[in-house]
């Protein structure tokens, strides 16, 4: 005890459990130990629901030089899932269907809840149960979804149909409400509120905007036209990629500052970003005007179909994640359907059963992957962390679906290029 220790060495050995020391009680309903316990149920937790306390610290030591051997737990997987996300899931859904029902599944989830960002959120107040969404909520544009995705969707029993007649897409018109456009006189000199529909450009007519600045409004809503023309479909994909939609309306379509500020705020509602920031393929993808019949052969929210946005259950995907977890751990809810979904109370303790063929582990950060003896070949050692303590699983198989900047750390020997 008289050597000296060095930071890594201090990270390696104690760093992980003063961590754990000095989350408040209240933190402890997350450790790692707490999934086999009874009443374990992060939906029902409040305060930060995305990436909790507990669920970065082993990753941050990795990244600061911690190190991590692990001890030999002595299972042996079929595959192994590093991210319990709805990725993962249906990572390990789809390895089911091709290697059987009989194939030993891990997932290893850094989280104290699966499901990744399609978080759920249960409040009870007053003796009523509430249930919303943390976390993403649409099933977007499923009409456009590859055949692998729509196929996931009817093994899950999701009836997009379904939909149309549980929202109520008439409410705001029954009630004699329609769109609008608010100008504001901060911005604009005065204020002003342009009613209909924002893709009539008859919209400008009254606007606090100059002659010049209506008329080149009324030509970005007409959206007869891209501004790309000359260049290869690779060369407009490359540039819609690097640029901004504000960058692209005012260097290639020539739209002065009056209609680019008119429009300014369209991102914010969803990204929470300006034109200045949002990318010109995302504003093309999502629809947006100034890029009239512009087609890029690649896959755009807007789409052919024009689905409205209605496919969304009470919590959002995380609906979708726990019909995933269903079917992959029957015992671990009740129910077929999904309607029964919404209001099941998941059994968290068992999601993790030595006898079942799937098991998801919670509060796991994985630290190290990589081929027994530094061979380019399975089998493979996974190394993740839980409770302060890190151990060692096997795999013949290994999906990588976690958050994508750490697998550089988590898998060193990948080639230069790959981990750029």
């Amino acid at each position: 005890m008289h050597r000296e220790i060095t930071r890594r060495d201090f990270l390696n050995g104690v760093g992980v459990g003063l961590g754990a020391a000095l989350l408040p009680k209240a933190a402890f309903a997350e450790s790692a130990s707490a999934q086999d316990l009874a009443g374990y149920y992060p939906p029902a937790l409040t305060g930060m629901r995305g990436s909790h306390p507990g669920s970065f610290d082993v990753a941050h030591a990795l990244r600061d030089g911690a190190e991590f051997e692990g001890e030999d737990s002595g299972e042996r997987y079929d595959l192994v899932v590093v991210g319990g996300g709805i990725s993962g899931l249906s990572a390990a859904h789809f390895f089911r269907e091709a290697a059987g029902p009989k194939a030993r599944v891990l997932v290893l989830e850094n989280h104290d809840d699966f499901g990744g960002h399609a978080k759920r959120n249960e409040f009870t107040i007053d003796g009523r149960t509430v249930i919303g969404y943390g976390g993403t909520m649409l099933i977007e544009a499923p009409g456009g979804y590859p055949p692998v995705a729509k196929k996931l969707m009817r093994d899950l029993g999701i009836d997009m149909s379904r939909f149309y007649d549980a929202f109520d897409r008439g409410l705001y018109s029954s009630l004699g409400l329609t769109d609008a456009v608010f100008f504001n006189e901060e911005t604009f000199g005065r204020d002003h509120l342009a009613v209909g529909d924002r893709g009539d450009p008859d919209i400008v007519d009254g606007t606090p905007l100059s002659s010049e600045g209506r008329a080149d409004l009324a030509r970005l809503i007409r959206n007869d036209r891209h501004y790309l023309n000359g260049m290869t479909r690779e060369e407009q994909i490359d540039y819609l990629g690097n640029t901004s939609y504000e960058t692209y309306l005012r260097d290639k379509g020539g739209f002065g500052d009056e209609a680019i500020m008119a429009i300014s705020a369209t991102p914010r509602g969803v990204w929470a970003i300006g034109v200045d920031a949002f990318p010109a393929r995302a504003a093309w993808s999502s629809g947006y005007p100034g890029f009239g019949d512009l087609d890029l052969g690649i896959y755009s929210y807007a789409g052919e179909s024009n689905e409205p946005n209605i496919f969304h259950f009470r919590d959002g995907n995380a609906t979708v994640a726990r019909l995933l977890v269903r079917h992959l751990v029957p015992g671990s809810a009740p129910g077929n359907t999904m309607d029964d979904i919404v209001t099941a109370r998941f059994d968290y303790g068992a999601l993790d059963d030595a006898a079942s063929p799937v098991r998801i582990r919670l509060n796991s950060t994985v630290v190290r992957v990589r081929h027994e003896q530094d061979k380019l070949s399975n089998p493979v050692e996974v190394i993740y962390v839980r409770d302060g303590k890190a151990t060692r699983v096997t795999a013949k198989r290994v999906v990588m679906a976690c958050y994508h900047a750490a697998i550089p750390m988590l898998c060193p020997e990948m080639p230069a290029s790959q981990r750029e």
